[in-house]
Order: structure tokens, then sequence, then C-alpha cells
């Protein structure tokens, strides 16, 4: 009796140990909590790196960002702000003795100045407007940044009085270039003009600023951009590019005799840009390295200026590049499985700082002290929580277009997937429609892909023909081609996982935001293979979407011309052409300040459903524009969508969610700087 009861305490503990191993499934909430890592900036002697993390404040109904160091030889993260509004954008004197960071815990966004050894943060800038970025001198004594202008006495009596008429495309707020003295704090609008100026840098004499400048505020204007310089003395200035495409991201050479910085040909907000080089003074620009596949990002020049770096997205993950400032082919000097943010290099450029996440691991901060990175070194570990969750394996998958042209996408499997067995599934529908899914960690209200692993879902991700990330070639293969083999894409790559015997066929469904709305509002009426479909801030009818978003240079790159010049190009694109052939049940979910992708093209597919007899049911979020910004909204979503695919989909009714809890605050010790 005695060995009895003792093999049975043996058992109990046995099953009580295993019981506590066991991970939990990811929830709606679980998602919200979980912290964003971002802007990882290594200070100049390298021995550093300031960093923002964001997290979820339910209770406020916002998101919280706080600026974060941490050593590169490793140690607890440090807490430098603790402000309940958002503290961003921080960077490092060039003696790296202070941080400039901006902070929105006044009514208006401004500077302000902290050491990151000790000590309260002290307010730099007062500015009407607020700051919108900002950028040290190579002295240390002043900062350039952006703010919109400031507005005048009158108007701000007619903006108290509500006498505050708007008169479309006139009466623009431009924003501008200020200087400030960090030891007067006296500022001084450095670029003034008819036009928006923005990405002051400095050359490294100081002397002069290389910045972008736009034509008008309008989003639709964001193609024609150019470079400029102005000394800062005199104030004189003049154009560096003169090219109808945009021209951004001006960087100079160590020696302050060259600027590298981003450019395409033509206008329109589609095709590549390509990294540039051009002399100081003036000049015809050179390309680096030429032929590149991928589109790099900004440069970033190696201390002996012989070198610059650049990340660029591939395939499904990013990576960091190298080139021969002369000239040359670029060689990838990182081999990521997964997503890198942008990266920084310390002054000597022995010390690569930048962010990283994979479809398991949610962002922290890295470092590496060799080239190419290889291993590089976790310095933070914000999202701890996460190890206590339930997580789907995932998959990059290839399949065949219909014309024979190959295709990417990646799977990620329910929790305890079992081969051979079917599942319900999901196809998820990326925006842009130049956007790209990538191997990062689906912890937001648009992709949460790990929620539907643990329950029991199949999430498919698809990169159709016109993502970025796989070439020019293809990112223009949807070119006047809207709804055709992108929509194609999507079928055939369900076709493939169905024939692989993952996908149920009888219990698809497929969700998707912006393009990827497009592209499901597109669906819901080429097919009734799905059970459910959502459409979230999707373009419904491209002959009104013209003339009532903002984008009209975007549209006109894809579809070749104005609506009125080609009514059919656009009549065969519209979902909405087609809309009694619809039969899907259709959930509608968009912001209502959207500009974008205005609420009225929610409105009419709701119309054409309804009065058609489609099972519909429409949802607007107030005050949100495009993509959903408040924490409620974004919780709203996501459940709401789980149940209406679950209705739908697998029969089955999933009561109303209660209302949101407040989530507890976080148990991370901050330091004693404010």
């Amino acid at each position: 009796m005695k060995r009895t009861t003792c093999l049975l305490v043996v058992l109990l503990s046995f099953c009580i140990g295993v019981f506590a191993q066991q991970k939990r499934a990811m929830t709606f909430e679980d998602v919200l909590a979980i912290k964003s890592v971002s802007d990882a900036q290594v200070s100049p002697d390298g021995k550093w790196v300031a960093y923002v993390v964001t997290s979820t404040d339910m209770k406020e109904n916002a998101n919280d960002a706080d600026v974060w160091l941490v050593s590169t030889a490793g140690g607890d993260p440090i807490r430098l702000t603790t402000s309940k509004k958002n503290d961003t954008q921080p960077r490092w004197s060039p003696d790296g003795k202070r941080i400039a960071f901006i902070s929105a815990r006044e009514e208006k966004p401004q500077i302000f100045l902290i050491s990151p050894f000790g000590g309260e943060a002290e307010k730099l800038t007062d500015s009407k407007s607020g700051v919108q970025s900002l950028q040290w001198a190579p002295d240390g004594n002043r900062i350039a940044y952006i703010a919109q202008q400031e507005p005048t006495p009158e108007e701000e009596k007619k903006q108290k009085d509500k006498d505050d008429a708007q008169v479309i495309d006139k009466n623009f707020k431009f924003s501008r270039i200020w200087v400030i003295d960090v030891n007067t704090k006296k500022p001084r609008e450095l670029v003034k003009g008819e036009y928006g100026a923005s990405d002051p840098q400095w050359s490294p004499t100081g002397r002069l600023v290389a910045f972008v400048t736009h034509p008008t505020p309008k989003a639709d204007d964001g193609s024609l951009s150019d470079i400029w310089v102005i000394d800062v003395e005199s104030g004189k200035q003049r154009k560096l590019t003169n090219n109808e495409g945009p021209d951004n991201a001006p960087r100079w050479s160590p020696d302050s005799r060259q600027i590298a910085f981003s450019s395409r040909v033509k206008s329109g907000d589609i095709g590549q840009q390509k990294l540039m080089i051009v002399d100081a003074e003036g000049g015809t620009p050179r390309e680096v390295p030429q032929g590149f596949e991928y589109q790099a990002g900004p440069a970033k020049w190696a201390a002996d200026g012989r070198t610059i770096y650049f990340n660029a997205n591939v395939r499904t993950t990013s990576q960091l590049f190298s080139v021969p400032a002369a000239g040359g082919a670029a060689k990838q000097v990182s081999n990521i499985t997964g997503v890198i943010g942008q990266a920084t290099l310390s002054r000597d450029g022995a010390v690569i700082a930048f962010t990283k996440s994979d479809t398991q691991h949610a962002d922290d901060v890295y470092v590496s002290k060799t080239l190419p990175i290889a291993e590089p070194i976790k310095l933070t570990d914000h999202n701890p929580q996460a190890r206590e969750l339930a997580l789907g394996a995932s998959e990059v998958i290839r399949w065949k277009g219909k014309d024979g042209m190959e295709i990417e996408g990646i799977v990620i499997y329910p929790v305890g997937y079992q081969q051979g067995k079917r599942y319900p599934t999901l196809a998820s529908i990326h925006g842009g429609p130049s956007g790209a899914w990538t191997q990062s960690f689906p912890s937001s209200w648009g992709n949460f892909g790990h929620v539907w692993a643990g329950k029991g879902w199949v999430s498919f991700y698809p990169n159709v023909r016109g993502s970025s990330s796989y070439g020019e070639k293809f990112m223009l293969a949807n070119v006047r081609d809207w709804g055709g083999g992108d929509y194609q894409d999507i079928q055939t790559g369900l076709d493939h996982l169905i024939a692989k015997g993952i996908a149920d066929p009888d219990k698809l469904g497929q969700a998707g935001w912006s393009y990827g709305g497009y592209m499901t509002a597109w669906t819901l009426t080429q097919t009734n293979r799905f059970k459910a479909v959502m459409v979230g801030a999707g373009l419904t009818n491209m002959f009104s979407m013209y003339s009532t978003n903002d984008l009209q240079r975007t549209l006109e790159g894809y579809f070749g011309d104005q609506p009125w010049n080609d009514v059919e190009a656009y009549r065969r694109a519209s979902a909405m052409t087609f809309i009694k052939q619809a039969k899907t049940p259709t959930l509608i979910l968009h912001g209502a300040s959207d500009t974008r992708v205005p609420p009225g093209q929610a409105q009419e597919l709701y119309m054409g459903l309804r009065k058609n007899g489609v099972p519909v049911e429409m949802v607007l979020f107030p005050r949100e524009p495009h993509g959903l910004q408040e924490p409620r909204h974004r919780l709203d979503k996501m459940r709401r969508e789980y149940a209406w695919f679950s209705k739908y989909v697998l029969g089955v009714e999933v009561p109303d969610p209660k209302p949101a809890k407040e989530e507890k605050k976080s148990e991370e010790k901050p330091s004693q700087n404010q």
C-alpha cells in the first residue's frame, strides 16, 4: 500500500510537471500585448543602442512608445522615458553624451534631450505646429528639424471661431526645415518656399544641408520629389536632381563630396527605386549597384567612404548588402531567416545594430561585430510571455501560376498539425498592391496567423504577382491586369494546398485589407469556392475610386490612363461591374475617416450585395484612417473577423465578445530618467 501511494505521488508529480510545461493557444489579447521593438540606433562609439518599445494601453485606448537603452556588451535594458505619450526617434549626439527624441507628452510633439546615463529629459523646442523629425549637426551644437508652417494670428482666430471653410488644393500648409541652437534654444527657419521640405541631412563639414522637396503636401504628389542643397549660413540653395520621378533619401559621403540617394526615372508610385550617387556640386548621377535585382534602401556610408551599405527586401526576408562606392556588384552581407530593420553603424563601422524577427519570435534588438553577419547577438527580450504560447509551424512554399510563373507564399500550420489531415484555410491577401508577406512575427490586427493556428486553421499568405521583393519585372506583372494573373495566383496557390492534402476545399475563406480588400471584393464576384470573405478597406469601383481617393498617379500607373480616357480598363477591373455574380457571405470593415480608400467604396459593395440578397455585414470604425489605430478597434476587428469565418466556414456561432479588459501595466522597472 505504501509503495502504491509513492507511485501515485510520483505519477502525479510527473503529470503536474508536464501540464506546467504545456503551452496555451495565442489569443487576440496576446496579439495586442506583444510589444513592438523598432528604430535601433547604435551610439557613435558602438557601446550602446537606443531604440523604441511600443506597447498597447487598453485603458487609454492608445499606444505608448518609450525610448530604451541597452549595452552592446549585454546586460539588462534601461527604460529612458516613462511618459504615457509617445516618445520616438531617438538620435545620438555626435559625442554620444545626449540623445534627442521627439515626445508627444505636450499638446504638440517637441524635441527633448536626455542623458543616457541619468537625469531628466529637457524640452528643446516649442513649435506651435509640432516637430516631425530631427537630425543632429556634426558639431553637436545644432539640430535641424521638420515642422509644418505655423498658423498666422488670423488663421488661429478663424480656427477658434470655426470660420474654417476649406478650399480644395489651395492654401497648403507646407513642412519646413528649422535649425535650433542646442545651447540657446533659439530656432530659425532655414528652408522657406512654396513647397514641402523633409529629411534634412547635414554634410560632414556642417556647412550644407541636403533635403527633399515636394510641390504640395498631397499624397498624390509624393512621387514628384527632388533633392536640394542649402548653405546653412548664407541660405543659398540649389537643386541637385532634375528627374521626372521621385528622388529621396540623400546621404552624404564622409568627405562631403558625394551624395547617395534613391531615385526612379518616371513618376507614379509603381516600380522600384535605384540607389544612385551624384557629385555634391551637381552633375550626372550614376547607378550603384548596376542591375541590382531588388530595391535598395537608404544608403549608409562606411567611415572610409569606400563602401555603401543598404537594406533590401529579398523575397520573404530582408537582408543587408554592401557595394563599392566606386561601382560594382552588390554583396549580401547577412543571411537572415526572417526580417531585419534598418541597420545603423557605429562611427568606425565596427558595430552594426538592427531589430530582427521571424515567424516564431517577435522583434528584438541585435548587434553584429563582424561582416558578413552570421550569428547576430541578441541584446533584448521584450516579449518573454510569448514563450508561453503554442505557435504554429511555418513554411515558405512555391507553386506555378496559371501561366507557369513561379509564385511564392507562406503557410502557418495549425498547432498540432497532422500530415494528411485537411484543415479549414484562410487566404490572407496583402495590400499595396506592391506589398509582400515576409517571415516576420504575425502579431498585428492585420495578421494574427498564430491565433488562427491555435484555433485549428491554416493561414495562407500568397505573394502574388505585383508583390515587391521579387524584382521589378515581377512587381510590374499586374500592370493593366488587376484581377487577372494576381487573382489566378491565389486560386492556383489554394489548389496547390488542396493537392498536398493540407487545405479542406469545402472550408475556405479569404480576407484582405486595402489592395487585399480589393482582391477579396473581386474574388467574391468571380468564384463561389469560398464559404466567406472579409473585405477590409477595399477598392470596389475603380472609376469612382479614382476621383475620390488621394493617389491618382498610382492608379494611372497601373491602369495606363485616367478613367474617362479608358473606361473599359477601369470597368473591367471593378468588382461592382460583376456584383450580380456574387453569392459569398461578406464582412466589410472600413475606417470612417479613410482618405486612401474612401468609405464610399465599402458602401457601394455593401449596397450591391444587400440588394442582391447576399449575406453581408458592414462595420465602420469611427475616426480611423486607412489603417486601424485605436487598440479597441483593432481588438474588435480581429474578434469580428474570426466570428464571421467561424459562422460561415465552420457553421459555428461565436458569442459576442465581452468588452475589452484593461491590461495590467508592465512590470518592467523604469530607470530614474524621465
